[in-house]
């Protein structure tokens, strides 16, 4: 699909730091989650890969897929995975798990997991969306925001992906509740990006473990656990004082930062 040009810009995620492969440290042992949402009402229905959604539904069996998974075609739908794995021919495939392509008001829900995609969620210009409790693994990206508005990403688990969550030119994301393990580039990356909350989430077994660059201003990275990263758990634009591009590091327990002093541990 030509949705997937928007993959030219994945470069730069990888050449800010330098980047090496992280040893898995732990293995989280799965995670209860509060989420009030009910899609006892959706239907279940047999899809096929590639598919277009346009109403809410419940997958009724795996899906393993050489194309494109699901592709979302209407706004305020709910995409519940039911239990069951969406799966792709590999992270170094040019596939995408769920494409969300300027829709608005949509959910993606588990259990469930999303596995062996370059992208397992492609949010390109999607507004007021919402990502939660889904397992994550062996994708290059498992969330990937481009120009995306008000995402809501809680309660989710990312294993042994490149990168667990990257946002482009993306604003108003709340990234919360969320495991990251072993994803080994980077757990969260924000390049360009405005007015992103990272907060209350366990990043551990990267190299960077987040990593906001330069462009991507008043973002709020708060009371977050960030251990066990090879190289730094907190990186602020590989050292720019955080009053040059105005973003709030407060209360987050890790060991190592650039600039020094952004860590509870470090203080």
């Amino acid at each position: 699909m030509t949705a997937l040009m928007a993959f030219a810009s994945v470069g730069a995620l990888l050449i800010h730091p330098t980047l090496a492969a992280a040893a898995p440290n732990s293995v989280f042992n799965g995670a209860s989650s509060s989420s009030s949402n009910n899609t006892a009402d959706i239907a279940t229905a047999s899809l096929s890969c590639g598919q277009v959604i346009k109403d809410s539904v419940k997958l009724s069996a795996n899906l393993d897929c050489k194309s494109d998974g699901l592709i979302v075609g209407a706004d305020g739908i709910t995409i519940d995975l039911n239990g069951h794995t969406l799966a792709g021919p590999g992270s170094d495939s040019s596939k995408i798990g769920i494409m969300l392509a300027t829709s608005s008001g949509v959910t993606i829900t588990g259990p469930g997991t999303i596995s062996g995609f370059q992208a397992g969620i492609l949010n390109t210009g999607g507004q007021d969306n919402q990502i939660g409790r889904v397992i994550f693994q062996n994708n290059q990206i498992a969330i990937f925001n481009t120009g995306a508005k008000n995402t809501d990403i809680e309660q989710n688990m990312m294993f042994n992906n490149a990168i667990a969550m990257a946002s482009h030119s993306s604003q108003g994301t709340t990234f919360s509740k969320n495991l990251l393990e072993s994803n080994n580039l980077a757990g969260v990356t924000l390049v360009n990006s405005a007015g992103n909350k990272i907060d209350t989430n366990i990043i551990q077994g990267s190299n960077n473990g987040v990593f906001v660059d330069g462009q991507s201003t008043n973002n709020q990275i708060d009371t977050n656990t960030i251990m066990k990263n090879t190289g730094v758990d907190v990186n602020n634009a590989n050292g720019l004082p955080i009053n040059i591009n105005r973003n709030s590091f407060t209360s987050n327990d890790c060991n190592t930062s650039v600039p020094d002093g952004l860590c509870i541990a470090s203080k």
